[in-house]
């Protein structure tokens, strides 16, 4: 996949103001994080499910490597709220909610896969997992959050009447 070249695709997303306002109301009286942690967090996680088994059967394998872990082998999936750290990167801006993050452990075989080096050609995993699996990204969040949602309102719900 050295010929790979990012999808440079736009997305518009309506409705966001709104939705906003419906998860404070949602969360009234209790920690904003943790009614982010327990609805977008979560959502944002199932929903990047599918590029991270994309990234691993993408990733570079080497079947002659007996002794050595695997790259694919340390891809990770991981969702929270944004730290002050996510926010410093260029992907993460000040008022994100939630992310969620393919992330492979940082080495220089990882580097030299996605970007290439001066001997060895780029052989992309990450941004390609990404790439074919944006619609069911978004299609998996809005499903997720679609059930998440009401789920989370019926237990704060009944919290609230004890």
């Amino acid at each position: 996949m050295s010929d790979y070249v990012p999808n440079n695709r736009s997305f518009k997303l309506e409705g966001f103001a709104e939705f906003e306002a419906q998860l404070k109301a949602l969360g009234e009286g209790f920690r904003s994080d943790l009614v982010a942690r327990n609805t977008l967090v979560k959502a944002a996680k199932d929903a990047m499910e599918p590029v991270l088994s994309t990234a691993q059967s993408m990733a570079h394998f080497d079947p002659n490597n007996t002794t050595q872990i695997h790259m694919r082998e340390t891809l990770r999936l991981d969702a929270r709220i944004p730290n002050s750290k996510d926010k410093q990167s260029g992907y993460v801006n000040e008022t994100d909610a939630a992310i969620a993050v393919v992330s492979v452990k940082k080495s220089a075989v990882s580097l030299a896969n996605e970007f290439g080096t001066a001997k060895m050609g780029k052989r992309p995993f990450l941004r390609p997992a990404l790439d074919t699996k944006a619609d069911a990204v978004l299609d998996i969040l809005k499903d997720r959050l679609a059930f998440i949602i009401p789920a989370y309102a019926a237990k704060l719900s009944r919290r609230r009447k004890k």
